[in-house]
């Protein structure tokens, strides 16, 4: 999985602004959800993103990885995140 090359992020106050120059939508995440697509777009796969959140915020390990993977497969979904 990659980041879709027709998407256009930019960084405003720690919060990550998502556009689809294709379709004209847009999405927007808040810092923690900013801090997973910057993993993300590293090429950090799902427990490496958790393992490094977890040294950053206060939260269980469980809760965490299971917010990664939904903000994934959200991401997924609104065509944000593409199979290669």
């Amino acid at each position: 999985m990659v980041i879709n090359e027709k998407i256009i992020a930019r960084e405003i106050h720690g919060e990550m602004v998502l556009l689809n120059k294709e379709n004209g939508d847009y999405f927007s995440l808040n810092s923690i959800g900013t801090d997973i697509y910057n993993c993300f777009s590293k090429g950090m796969e799902i427990e490496e993103i958790t393992d490094f959140l977890l040294e950053k915020y206060d939260v269980e390990y469980k809760v965490l990885k299971q917010d990664v993977i939904s903000l994934i497969s959200e991401l997924k979904e609104k065509n944000i995140i593409i199979n290669k």
